[in-house]
């Protein structure tokens, strides 16, 4: 068990004491780099459910705190480990300074910080994300208005990501023309914080030749509640990719025959198949099962099937680890460029995973036995009509992967208006504390609606 000195008088501690305090910290520093970096590789992990990331929370915060006790010699070594330390020492760093009340030290990393470097900027980023004091937003507000325009990103998600009051500032600066390249992560915070004064810029936006600004715009938008959103997807549906998305979270019956229609000629996408699974509708079936037999699509068309089912038909597969020819011998590198394998029969370098069934036989035996189950003109959601609660059982489910969770929550904000904050990233204990939010509001209202019937902003739609 280690145990935790406060040097508040820095005069009274000896250099051994003091040298082995800072030892001390730099041991928190690493274990905590080493936590921030595999927590982010575990957000996408299949084997790993979302309810496990947990316990490296809890060791993550474990050391934070070790680094706040430490107080004052504590925060020199953070102000050290900023310039030193790699990327998860720097986010490290950044926690420390918004509980120990530092704005000043986090202004100056923002001035140092390189635009270019992704992986830093992502720290902080983060950091300030799930840290920012109450007392610092309205700076933050001003320092998106009046601040550096490299800036702007990190200020603008961090906005939306805990849903500051700063929709006007949001406007303004999406007008202006130095921040193009920022587009895609204001309209995301638009749509985070909803501001309905927006809605005739992001249209605008739609028509965009940049596809991911067309598809945030968009999404923003329906997050706000403006039905013409779907038009313009419908619009350009058979002709570009972006609005395949919008339409699964918000689109109507009419979306369902656009979809097919592309599904069934030469441009079908992955983004199409999982929007057909989103919508619900059986009549997408033949398509899906038609499609699984698809290599490149498999795997989004056992998704869609597996959101309108809820067969949960799985299988365990062997994931061989990427091969770096850079660190492969010459005989190696022979062997491969024959097609050879590297290794003896079963000692392949790579992972087991358990995922949703990608094999023909299984979705085509599953149908044929249940498919009596389900009426037309229904919409489902894991084997039962579309609801929240079918909604709140993908956001709570230890199965669901990250993108099903994401979908679940837009759809609940899209669908029925109703959005306690909630990002996939969170800490765990956020994530249990908006699920328990949605799974009130949803036993007060479920009433409200009909279940697998198509609904917009928490109106009946067709």
């Amino acid at each position: 068990m280690k145990i935790y000195y406060n040097y508040n008088n820095m005069q009274s501690i000896t250099k051994n004491q003091k040298k082995f305090a800072i030892t001390l910290y730099l041991d928190h520093f690493e274990e905590v780099s080493f936590l921030y970096e595999q927590r982010l590789t575990l957000l996408d992990d299949p084997e790993i459910t979302w309810l496990d990331l947990e316990d490296f929370e809890n060791r993550f915060e474990a050391h934070i705190d070790g680094l706040l006790v430490g107080e004052d010699l504590a925060l020199e070594v953070c102000k050290q480990q900023v310039i030193e330390g790699d990327f998860g020492e720097l986010h490290a760093a950044i926690r420390v300074f918004c509980r120990q009340n530092r704005l000043d030290l986090v202004q100056e990393v923002l001035e140092e910080l390189d635009a270019e470097d992704e992986e830093r900027v992502q720290a902080v980023s983060d950091a300030l994300n799930h840290e920012l004091p109450v007392n610092w937003q309205n700076e933050f507000i001003r320092m998106l208005s009046e601040g550096d325009q490299k800036l702007v990103p990190i200020v603008a998600r961090l906005i939306g990501y805990q849903r500051l009051p700063a929709k006007r500032e949001l406007f303004h600066v999406a007008l202006r023309p130095k921040s193009s390249d920022s587009l895609p992560v204001l309209f995301w915070a638009i749509g985070r914080v909803r501001d309905p004064n927006a809605i005739d810029l992001l249209l605008n936006y739609v028509q965009h030749k940049d596809e991911a600004i067309c598809s945030v715009a968009a999404l923003a938008a329906l997050r706000i509640g403006e039905p013409q959103t779907i038009n313009e997807c419908l619009r350009y549906a058979e002709t570009e990719n972006w609005p395949l998305l919008p339409l699964g979270l918000g689109g109507g019956s009419s979306a369902i025959s656009v979809l097919l229609r592309i599904a069934s000629g030469g441009n079908v996408s992955v983004d199409c198949l999982i929007s057909l699974g989103l919508l619900g509708d059986i009549s997408a079936m033949d398509t899906l099962l038609y499609h699984i037999g698809n290599t490149e699509l498999a795997e989004s068309a056992a998704l869609a099937m597996n959101l309108i089912t809820g067969a949960a038909l799985y299988e365990e597969v062997f994931i061989p680890e990427d091969i770096d020819e850079d660190e492969l011998f010459e005989e190696e590198l022979e062997k491969l460029k024959k097609g050879e394998s590297l290794y003896p029969p079963g000692e392949e370098s790579g992972t087991t995973i358990t995922r949703v069934s990608q094999k023909p036989e299984d979705w085509h035996d599953w149908w044929t036995e249940n498919k009596s189950r389900f009426s037309p003109g229904i919409r489902y959601r894991n084997g039962k009509p579309y609801s929240p609660a079918c909604l709140l059982e993908n956001l709570k489910s230890e199965k669901s992967i990250r993108q099903v969770r994401q979908f679940a929550y837009e759809e609940l904000v899209i669908r029925y208006d109703i959005d306690f904050p909630f990002e996939t990233d969170m800490f765990v204990v956020q994530r249990k504390q908006a699920i328990a939010k949605y799974a009130e509001w949803i036993e007060a209202n479920s009433s409200r609606f009909q279940a697998g019937q198509w609904y917009f902003s928490g109106r009946l739609i067709s």
